[in-house]
């Protein structure tokens, strides 16, 4: 059954759900950058027949049948190549209606763990469950859709339905944490802090690069707020910060034709200079020398290269300025 996006607006869903390739012929295809609204939470992918394989920061992946695949919206997703006969599901739930459920079960070692292996592979028993849960979804939502109800009616029903999609969210997490069996501890304080830095440096990199604006929110002193940071990663608030400039920096340079100005402008660096400056201290050469090589894919070192680069230098150096 197909999901009528008319129904999920009219709910007013925390989530939106959508079947592959029927949503928008050029949302899913080889070749395609996609980038998601910030708005959105962890975003789900499940391959329901043939394959697809995307690259996201680091890493390539390659999703199979009943497979599912975990994508932070922060950053854009490249698609690879997609079989002739590829289906899948897409459901895109709310930054406001995920993070409340994934913060409190997980601690920030464990959401470090997904967002590192960001990939489950299901039992044959394990897809048909989650199959199941999610027919039942669509069903619910266009069956009491087809009629006219009041507004007291249409409001339970919003709350069963977000019931069940919590339902499947929680059922996915058990059967990751099954298949990949992971060490649980209950969230702690620093827990939280890490979990709010994390969602604010994807909704504000762009603006601040200053550890000391992070902190701030958190109504922490600058020293205190890294110390918690560095002690829940490993990795400095400020290298966190860097790495997620460079990484934006080097995916609108390698895959739109935005101009070096207009990407130091959408980074909010006061002049292209400014930002050239500082993506070379980082990656080692200029913006234009990246953008030339990504074209070419030759040269004494690789896109790739660079960007493995970047991941040692950020988690192995001592960065001492702000830039």
């Amino acid at each position: 059954m197909m999901l009528d996006d008319n129904n999920q607006n009219t709910l007013q869903l925390p989530f939106e759900y959508h079947h592959v390739p029927d949503f928008g012929s050029d949302f899913i295809k080889s070749g395609k950058i996609v980038s998601t609204d910030d708005s959105m939470g962890l975003v789900l992918c499940l391959c329901t027949k043939g394959s697809i394989d995307i690259e996201s920061g680091l890493n390539s992946y390659s999703i199979k049948e009943k497979e599912i695949y975990f994508y932070s919206p922060a950053g854009f997703l490249h698609i690879l190549n997609i079989s002739d006969d590829f289906t899948g599901l897409v459901i895109k739930p709310k930054m406001d209606f995920i993070l409340p459920l994934i913060y409190n079960l997980l601690n920030v070692r464990t959401q470090m763990y997904i967002r590192d292996h960001p990939k489950l592979s299901m039992t044959d028993q394990q897809y048909e469950y989650i199959t199941e849960i999610m027919s039942s979804m669509e069903e619910r939502i266009n069956h009491e859709m087809s009629s006219d109800m009041e507004e007291r009616r249409r409001m339970v029903l919003t709350e069963l339905i977000k019931s069940q999609a919590s339902t499947l969210f929680y059922e996915i997490l058990n059967m990751y944490l099954i298949n990949q069996p992971i060490e649980l501890s209950a969230p702690d304080r620093n827990d939280e802090i890490m979990q709010k830095f994390m969602v604010s440096l994807d909704l504000h990199y762009r603006q601040e690069r200053n550890v000391a604006f992070y902190a701030a929110e958190q109504c922490l002193s600058y020293s205190y707020f890294s110390e918690i940071i560095k002690s829940k990663t490993g990795v400095t608030a400020l290298k966190w910060i860097i790495s997620r400039v460079i990484i934006d920096s080097k995916q609108m340079l390698e895959f739109t034709n935005i101009s070096i100005k207009e990407i130091a402008d959408k980074l909010n660096f006061p002049t292209q200079t400014f930002f050239g400056k500082y993506f070379k201290q980082y990656v080692g050469i200029s913006p234009k020398e990246y953008r030339k090589r990504c074209k070419n894919r030759k040269g004494d070192v690789t896109a790739n290269k660079i960007e493995i680069d970047l991941y040692n230098y950020l988690r192995n150096s001592d960065t001492k300025s702000e830039l």
